[in-house]
Protein backbone atom coordinates (compact mmCIF):
# COMPACT_ATOMS: atom_id res chain seq x y z
CA UNK A 1 0.00 0.00 0.00
CA UNK A 2 1.35 3.33 -1.10
CA UNK A 3 -0.35 6.53 0.46
CA UNK A 4 -1.21 9.25 -1.70
CA UNK A 5 -1.87 13.15 -0.24
CA UNK A 6 -4.40 15.53 -1.37
CA UNK A 7 -4.10 19.00 -0.77
CA UNK A 8 -6.73 21.51 -0.92
CA UNK A 9 -7.09 25.60 0.11
CA UNK A 10 -9.39 26.30 3.10
CA UNK A 11 -10.99 28.97 4.16
CA UNK A 12 -13.16 29.60 7.11
CA UNK A 13 -14.34 32.67 9.58
CA UNK A 14 -12.45 34.45 12.10
CA UNK A 15 -13.76 32.88 14.56
CA UNK A 16 -13.01 29.45 13.49
CA UNK A 17 -9.81 30.25 12.33
CA UNK A 18 -9.30 31.54 16.32
CA UNK A 19 -10.21 28.43 17.18
CA UNK A 20 -7.77 26.61 15.52
CA UNK A 21 -4.99 28.53 17.14
CA UNK A 22 -6.25 27.93 20.19
CA UNK A 23 -6.31 24.01 19.92
CA UNK A 24 -2.43 24.08 17.88
CA UNK A 25 -1.31 26.14 20.81
CA UNK A 26 -3.00 23.56 23.21
CA UNK A 27 -1.77 20.55 21.19
CA UNK A 28 2.04 21.99 21.47
CA UNK A 29 1.66 22.50 25.51
CA UNK A 30 0.36 18.72 25.23
CA UNK A 31 3.07 17.72 23.31
CA UNK A 32 5.73 19.23 25.65
CA UNK A 33 3.68 17.89 28.44
CA UNK A 34 4.37 14.34 27.05
CA UNK A 35 7.90 15.15 26.86
CA UNK A 36 8.58 15.96 30.04
CA UNK A 37 6.74 13.27 31.24
CA UNK A 38 9.20 10.57 29.29
CA UNK A 39 11.90 12.24 30.57
CA UNK A 40 10.88 11.82 34.08
CA UNK A 41 9.75 8.44 33.40
CA UNK A 42 13.08 6.91 31.63
CA UNK A 43 15.15 9.09 34.56
CA UNK A 44 13.08 7.30 37.67
CA UNK A 45 12.55 3.83 36.26
CA UNK A 46 14.76 3.59 33.12
CA UNK A 47 11.91 3.06 30.62
CA UNK A 48 10.78 4.15 27.69
CA UNK A 49 6.80 4.09 27.17
CA UNK A 50 5.53 2.69 23.95
CA UNK A 51 2.78 3.82 21.46
CA UNK A 52 0.14 2.74 23.42
CA UNK A 53 1.33 4.24 26.73
CA UNK A 54 1.74 7.44 25.45
CA UNK A 55 -1.44 7.81 23.70
CA UNK A 56 -2.55 6.53 26.54
CA UNK A 57 -0.89 9.12 28.86
CA UNK A 58 -2.47 11.81 26.07
CA UNK A 59 -6.23 10.97 27.29
CA UNK A 60 -5.48 11.10 30.92
CA UNK A 61 -3.81 13.97 30.47
CA UNK A 62 -7.28 15.28 28.69
CA UNK A 63 -9.61 14.61 30.95
CA UNK A 64 -7.47 16.12 33.88
CA UNK A 65 -6.27 19.09 32.29
CA UNK A 66 -9.41 21.02 31.10
CA UNK A 67 -7.10 23.13 28.84
CA UNK A 68 -6.59 19.70 27.11
CA UNK A 69 -10.18 19.23 26.87
CA UNK A 70 -10.67 21.72 23.62
CA UNK A 71 -9.32 18.68 21.35
CA UNK A 72 -10.73 15.99 20.17
CA UNK A 73 -9.56 12.54 21.80
CA UNK A 74 -8.19 11.24 18.89
CA UNK A 75 -6.38 13.79 18.13
CA UNK A 76 -4.72 14.13 21.46
CA UNK A 77 -3.93 10.95 20.53
CA UNK A 78 -2.25 11.52 16.96
CA UNK A 79 -0.09 14.47 19.11
CA UNK A 80 0.81 11.44 21.01
CA UNK A 81 1.67 9.64 18.16
CA UNK A 82 3.48 12.27 16.47
CA UNK A 83 6.20 12.54 19.98
CA UNK A 84 6.55 8.40 19.44
CA UNK A 85 7.62 8.73 15.84
CA UNK A 86 10.11 12.00 16.62
CA UNK A 87 11.60 10.12 19.19
CA UNK A 88 11.81 6.83 17.19
CA UNK A 89 13.99 8.79 14.21
CA UNK A 90 16.04 9.63 17.17
CA UNK A 91 16.58 6.34 18.21
CA UNK A 92 17.23 5.34 14.72
CA UNK A 93 20.07 8.10 13.98
CA UNK A 94 17.74 9.88 11.22
CA UNK A 95 16.80 13.01 13.69
CA UNK A 96 17.55 15.12 16.55
CA UNK A 97 16.40 14.67 19.69
CA UNK A 98 13.10 15.32 20.72
CA UNK A 99 12.76 19.19 22.46
CA UNK A 100 9.94 21.40 23.64
CA UNK A 101 8.61 23.03 20.52
CA UNK A 102 7.51 26.81 20.14
CA UNK A 103 3.72 27.14 20.08
CA UNK A 104 4.24 29.66 17.19
CA UNK A 105 5.77 26.53 14.97
CA UNK A 106 3.64 23.94 15.85
CA UNK A 107 1.10 24.20 12.94
CA UNK A 108 -1.45 21.22 12.31
CA UNK A 109 -3.57 18.67 13.18
CA UNK A 110 -4.65 15.27 12.42
CA UNK A 111 -7.94 13.75 13.06
CA UNK A 112 -8.16 10.00 11.97
CA UNK A 113 -11.21 8.43 10.23
CA UNK A 114 -13.26 9.96 12.87
CA UNK A 115 -14.26 13.49 13.94
CA UNK A 116 -14.66 14.86 10.32
CA UNK A 117 -17.81 15.35 7.77
CA UNK A 118 -17.05 16.23 4.21
CA UNK A 119 -20.11 17.89 2.90
CA UNK A 120 -22.48 19.71 0.49
CA UNK A 121 -20.25 19.30 -2.59
CA UNK A 122 -21.04 21.55 -5.47
CA UNK A 123 -20.03 23.43 -8.37
CA UNK A 124 -20.00 27.36 -8.53
CA UNK A 125 -19.53 29.90 -11.24
CA UNK A 126 -19.23 29.33 -14.91
CA UNK A 127 -16.91 29.37 -17.77
CA UNK A 128 -13.33 29.48 -16.86
CA UNK A 129 -14.07 31.02 -13.09
CA UNK A 130 -15.87 27.69 -12.47
CA UNK A 131 -15.16 25.93 -9.34
CA UNK A 132 -16.16 22.90 -7.04
CA UNK A 133 -16.42 23.70 -3.31
CA UNK A 134 -17.22 21.92 -0.26
CA UNK A 135 -17.78 21.68 3.40
CA UNK A 136 -15.86 20.30 6.05
CA UNK A 137 -16.70 19.82 9.50
CA UNK A 138 -13.94 19.34 12.19
CA UNK A 139 -14.77 18.33 15.25
CA UNK A 140 -14.37 21.07 17.95
CA UNK A 141 -13.08 23.46 15.72
CA UNK A 142 -15.96 23.97 13.16
CA UNK A 143 -16.48 25.04 9.53
CA UNK A 144 -13.99 25.15 6.78
CA UNK A 145 -14.95 25.72 2.85
CA UNK A 146 -12.99 24.28 0.73
CA UNK A 147 -11.49 24.39 -3.06
CA UNK A 148 -11.74 20.98 -4.96
CA UNK A 149 -9.49 21.66 -7.25
CA UNK A 150 -9.35 17.73 -8.51
CA UNK A 151 -11.46 14.86 -7.57
CA UNK A 152 -10.49 12.17 -4.98
CA UNK A 153 -11.83 9.04 -3.27
CA UNK A 154 -13.59 10.13 -0.23
CA UNK A 155 -14.44 6.88 0.69
CA UNK A 156 -10.77 5.91 0.87
CA UNK A 157 -9.13 8.81 3.10
CA UNK A 158 -7.48 7.28 6.30
CA UNK A 159 -6.67 10.78 7.74
CA UNK A 160 -7.36 14.27 7.48
CA UNK A 161 -4.78 16.77 8.38
CA UNK A 162 -5.62 20.82 9.03
CA UNK A 163 -2.37 23.00 8.74
CA UNK A 164 -1.82 26.77 9.21
CA UNK A 165 0.87 28.06 6.99
CA UNK A 166 3.08 30.54 8.79
CA UNK A 167 1.70 33.10 6.56
CA UNK A 168 -2.20 32.63 7.58
CA UNK A 169 -3.55 30.56 4.69
CA UNK A 170 -4.95 26.84 5.78
CA UNK A 171 -4.68 23.84 3.74
CA UNK A 172 -6.65 20.46 4.24
CA UNK A 173 -4.58 17.36 3.66
CA UNK A 174 -6.82 14.34 2.85
CA UNK A 175 -4.65 11.06 3.20
CA UNK A 176 -5.70 8.23 1.12
CA UNK A 177 -4.31 4.58 1.16
CA UNK A 178 -3.72 3.30 -2.94
CA UNK A 179 -2.70 -0.16 -3.67
CA UNK A 180 0.78 -0.20 -5.45
CA UNK A 181 -0.57 -2.49 -8.31
CA UNK A 182 -2.91 -0.70 -9.96
CA UNK A 183 -0.31 2.00 -10.69
CA UNK A 184 2.02 -0.79 -12.76
CA UNK A 185 1.59 -0.58 -16.52
CA UNK A 186 1.80 -3.87 -18.92
CA UNK A 187 3.03 -1.29 -21.22
CA UNK A 188 6.61 -2.02 -23.13
CA UNK A 189 8.93 1.08 -22.50
CA UNK A 190 9.30 2.45 -26.19
CA UNK A 191 11.23 5.62 -25.66
CA UNK A 192 13.59 7.48 -23.13
CA UNK A 193 14.76 10.53 -22.06
CA UNK A 194 17.99 11.46 -19.74
CA UNK A 195 17.50 14.78 -17.42
CA UNK A 196 20.38 16.67 -16.64
CA UNK A 197 20.61 18.70 -14.05
CA UNK A 198 22.73 22.34 -13.74
CA UNK A 199 22.13 25.53 -11.97
CA UNK A 200 22.15 27.66 -15.01
CA UNK A 201 19.79 25.41 -17.35
CA UNK A 202 17.54 23.88 -14.80
CA UNK A 203 17.07 20.82 -16.64
CA UNK A 204 18.75 19.77 -20.31
CA UNK A 205 16.63 17.14 -21.80
CA UNK A 206 18.31 13.86 -24.00
CA UNK A 207 16.12 15.21 -27.11
CA UNK A 208 18.35 18.97 -27.47
CA UNK A 209 15.44 20.44 -25.18
CA UNK A 210 16.38 23.04 -22.14
CA UNK A 211 14.52 25.03 -19.52
CA UNK A 212 16.09 27.42 -17.81
CA UNK A 213 16.88 28.08 -14.49
CA UNK A 214 13.91 30.81 -13.13
CA UNK A 215 16.57 31.27 -10.03
CA UNK A 216 13.48 32.70 -8.20
CA UNK A 217 14.66 33.51 -4.88
CA UNK A 218 17.73 35.09 -6.08
CA UNK A 219 15.38 37.32 -8.35
CA UNK A 220 13.59 38.01 -5.39
CA UNK A 221 16.43 38.78 -2.40
CA UNK A 222 16.26 42.11 -2.66
CA UNK A 223 12.91 42.05 -1.27
CA UNK A 224 13.63 39.02 1.17
CA UNK A 225 16.36 41.07 2.73
CA UNK A 226 13.96 44.28 3.59
CA UNK A 227 11.58 41.72 5.26
CA UNK A 228 13.94 40.19 6.95
CA UNK A 229 15.27 43.39 7.81
CA UNK A 230 12.13 44.67 9.10
CA UNK A 231 11.53 41.56 11.00
CA UNK A 232 14.81 41.81 13.23
CA UNK A 233 13.62 44.78 14.76
CA UNK A 234 10.48 44.04 16.08
CA UNK A 235 10.08 43.28 19.87
CA UNK A 236 10.10 39.49 19.60
CA UNK A 237 6.40 37.77 19.94
CA UNK A 238 4.92 41.15 19.81
CA UNK A 239 1.57 41.38 17.33
CA UNK A 240 4.27 43.76 15.08
CA UNK A 241 6.85 41.07 15.01
CA UNK A 242 3.96 38.47 14.18
CA UNK A 243 2.63 40.60 11.28
CA UNK A 244 6.43 41.12 9.88
CA UNK A 245 6.75 37.52 10.38
CA UNK A 246 3.42 36.50 8.06
CA UNK A 247 4.73 39.10 5.58
CA UNK A 248 7.85 37.19 5.24
CA UNK A 249 6.31 33.99 5.45
CA UNK A 250 4.10 35.16 2.27
CA UNK A 251 7.25 35.76 -0.05
CA UNK A 252 8.66 32.23 0.90
CA UNK A 253 5.41 30.65 0.12
CA UNK A 254 5.20 32.43 -2.52
CA UNK A 255 8.63 30.92 -3.97
CA UNK A 256 7.76 27.56 -2.55
CA UNK A 257 4.76 27.56 -5.19
CA UNK A 258 6.36 28.97 -8.11
CA UNK A 259 8.89 26.65 -8.10
CA UNK A 260 6.46 23.51 -6.96
CA UNK A 261 4.33 24.94 -10.08
CA UNK A 262 6.89 24.84 -12.57
CA UNK A 263 8.15 21.53 -11.09
CA UNK A 264 4.63 19.76 -12.03
CA UNK A 265 4.07 21.34 -15.49
CA UNK A 266 7.66 19.93 -16.57
CA UNK A 267 7.11 16.17 -15.08
CA UNK A 268 3.76 16.29 -16.76
CA UNK A 269 5.13 17.41 -20.31
CA UNK A 270 7.56 14.77 -20.12
CA UNK A 271 5.39 12.13 -18.44
CA UNK A 272 3.03 12.61 -21.42
CA UNK A 273 5.90 12.24 -24.11
CA UNK A 274 8.13 9.51 -22.61
CA UNK A 275 8.03 6.17 -21.35
CA UNK A 276 11.05 6.17 -18.92
CA UNK A 277 12.72 8.51 -17.40
CA UNK A 278 16.44 8.96 -17.04
CA UNK A 279 17.87 10.82 -13.93
CA UNK A 280 21.10 10.88 -12.25
CA UNK A 281 21.52 10.22 -8.70
CA UNK A 282 22.59 13.31 -7.50
CA UNK A 283 24.29 13.75 -3.44
CA UNK A 284 22.95 16.83 -3.39
CA UNK A 285 23.57 17.70 0.45
CA UNK A 286 27.26 16.94 -0.74
CA UNK A 287 27.41 19.70 -3.11
CA UNK A 288 25.95 21.75 -0.80
CA UNK A 289 28.21 21.47 2.17
CA UNK A 290 31.43 21.01 0.26
CA UNK A 291 34.55 23.33 1.09
CA UNK A 292 34.96 24.36 -1.83
CA UNK A 293 31.56 25.53 -2.44
CA UNK A 294 31.03 29.32 -3.29
CA UNK A 295 28.55 31.16 -1.21
CA UNK A 296 26.75 32.09 -4.25
CA UNK A 297 27.15 28.52 -5.44
CA UNK A 298 25.61 27.43 -2.31
CA UNK A 299 22.68 29.93 -2.69
CA UNK A 300 21.96 28.77 -6.58
CA UNK A 301 21.98 25.34 -5.32
CA UNK A 302 19.52 25.72 -2.84
CA UNK A 303 17.71 27.94 -5.05
CA UNK A 304 17.11 25.08 -7.61
CA UNK A 305 15.60 22.94 -5.29
CA UNK A 306 17.11 19.72 -7.20
CA UNK A 307 16.10 17.14 -4.40
CA UNK A 308 12.26 18.27 -4.79
CA UNK A 309 12.57 18.70 -8.53
CA UNK A 310 13.82 15.00 -9.21
CA UNK A 311 10.86 13.72 -6.61
CA UNK A 312 8.26 15.28 -8.66
CA UNK A 313 9.74 14.05 -11.79
CA UNK A 314 9.69 10.72 -10.35
CA UNK A 315 6.22 11.08 -8.89
CA UNK A 316 4.32 11.98 -12.23
CA UNK A 317 6.19 8.86 -14.17
CA UNK A 318 5.67 6.07 -11.12
CA UNK A 319 1.79 7.89 -10.91
CA UNK A 320 1.07 7.03 -15.01
CA UNK A 321 2.71 3.46 -14.55
CA UNK A 322 5.96 4.48 -16.16
CA UNK A 323 9.47 3.69 -15.29
CA UNK A 324 12.51 5.80 -13.50
CA UNK A 325 15.73 4.75 -13.62
CA UNK A 326 18.58 6.71 -11.56
CA UNK A 327 22.02 6.14 -12.87
CA UNK A 328 25.08 6.96 -10.91
CA UNK A 329 26.16 10.57 -11.59
CA UNK A 330 30.00 10.31 -11.32
CA UNK A 331 31.70 11.63 -14.52
CA UNK A 332 28.72 12.52 -16.30
CA UNK A 333 29.82 15.47 -17.64
CA UNK A 334 33.12 14.29 -17.97
CA UNK A 335 32.53 11.62 -20.08
CA UNK A 336 31.94 11.21 -23.76
CA UNK A 337 29.12 9.99 -24.84
CA UNK A 338 30.51 8.37 -28.26
CA UNK A 339 33.40 6.90 -27.41
CA UNK A 340 33.45 6.74 -23.24
CA UNK A 341 36.71 8.44 -22.58
CA UNK A 342 36.86 10.82 -19.95
CA UNK A 343 37.88 14.42 -20.18
CA UNK A 344 39.96 15.31 -16.91
CA UNK A 345 40.30 18.62 -17.80
CA UNK A 346 37.14 19.85 -17.83
CA UNK A 347 35.84 22.70 -15.05
CA UNK A 348 32.47 24.10 -14.28
CA UNK A 349 33.41 27.21 -16.48
CA UNK A 350 33.52 25.02 -19.52
CA UNK A 351 30.25 24.72 -21.30
CA UNK A 352 31.48 23.11 -24.28
CA UNK A 353 32.47 19.20 -24.18
CA UNK A 354 35.45 18.56 -26.06
CA UNK A 355 37.07 14.95 -26.24
CA UNK A 356 40.61 14.46 -26.87
CA UNK A 357 39.75 11.03 -27.65
CA UNK A 358 37.39 11.01 -31.15
CA UNK A 359 37.25 14.46 -31.14
CA UNK A 360 33.50 14.38 -30.43
CA UNK A 361 32.39 17.90 -29.54
CA UNK A 362 29.18 18.98 -28.16
CA UNK A 363 27.24 21.26 -25.08
CA UNK A 364 28.58 20.02 -21.98
CA UNK A 365 24.67 19.92 -20.50
CA UNK A 366 23.27 17.77 -23.49
CA UNK A 367 26.31 15.22 -23.42
CA UNK A 368 25.91 14.51 -20.03
CA UNK A 369 22.16 13.53 -20.67
CA UNK A 370 23.19 11.30 -23.73
CA UNK A 371 25.46 9.72 -21.66
CA UNK A 372 23.00 9.09 -18.71
CA UNK A 373 20.69 7.05 -20.99
CA UNK A 374 23.75 5.43 -22.00
CA UNK A 375 24.98 4.21 -18.53
CA UNK A 376 20.91 3.38 -18.35
CA UNK A 377 20.96 0.85 -21.07
CA UNK A 378 19.41 2.77 -23.37
CA UNK A 379 21.08 3.67 -26.84
CA UNK A 380 21.36 7.37 -27.49
CA UNK A 381 20.99 8.26 -30.84
CA UNK A 382 23.83 7.80 -33.25
CA UNK A 383 23.54 11.27 -34.83
CA UNK A 384 22.18 14.03 -31.49
CA UNK A 385 20.66 17.18 -31.36
CA UNK A 386 23.13 19.34 -32.21
CA UNK A 387 20.97 22.66 -31.64
CA UNK A 388 19.78 23.14 -28.17
CA UNK A 389 16.36 24.74 -28.67
CA UNK A 390 14.49 25.90 -25.36
CA UNK A 391 11.72 24.27 -23.83
CA UNK A 392 8.27 26.59 -24.86
CA UNK A 393 6.56 28.62 -22.25
CA UNK A 394 4.51 26.16 -20.21
CA UNK A 395 0.87 27.79 -20.39
CA UNK A 396 1.12 27.06 -24.03
CA UNK A 397 0.46 23.34 -23.53
CA UNK A 398 -2.51 23.73 -21.81
CA UNK A 399 -1.36 23.71 -18.18
CA UNK A 400 -2.49 26.50 -16.92
CA UNK A 401 -0.54 30.12 -15.65
CA UNK A 402 3.33 28.72 -15.00
CA UNK A 403 4.25 30.05 -11.57
CA UNK A 404 1.83 32.49 -10.54
CA UNK A 405 2.62 36.14 -10.42
CA UNK A 406 6.30 34.88 -11.38
CA UNK A 407 5.82 34.03 -15.07
CA UNK A 408 8.22 32.23 -16.69
CA UNK A 409 9.20 33.08 -20.16
CA UNK A 410 11.58 30.52 -22.55
CA UNK A 411 14.57 32.59 -23.29
CA UNK A 412 14.79 33.92 -27.21
CA UNK A 413 17.19 31.55 -28.95
CA UNK A 414 21.16 32.23 -29.10
CA UNK A 415 23.16 31.91 -32.19
CA UNK A 416 25.91 31.00 -29.75
CA UNK A 417 24.24 27.94 -28.74
CA UNK A 418 24.23 25.92 -31.94
CA UNK A 419 27.48 23.38 -31.43
CA UNK A 420 27.76 20.76 -34.05
CA UNK A 421 29.66 17.51 -34.07
CA UNK A 422 32.90 17.17 -35.71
Amino acid sequence: MRVRAYRFRAYSSKTTAGVLKTQLEAACKLYNTLLHAEQEEYEENKHTMNKTELRQLALDLRKQNQEFQVLHSQVAQQVAERFYQARERFLEGLANKPKNKKPHRYLSLVYPQSGWRLSNTRDVGQGKSKKRKARLYLSKIGFFTLILHREFPENQVSQVCVKLNPSGRIHVIFLVEESESQELSSKEPKNAVGVDLGIARLATLSDGRFLDNPKPHERSLDRIRVLQRTLSRKKFLSKNWFKAKRRLAKQHEHLKDFRRDLFFKLGALLAGEYDVLVLEDLNVQGLIQKSETKKRRRMRLYDSSFSELRAVLEWQFRKRGKLVLPVPSYNTSRECFRCGGINQSLTLEDRVFHCAHCGFTLDRDLNASLVLLKRAGWVPPAAPAVELRPIPPLPSLGLGRQGGAMRQEAPAFRRGSSLFVT
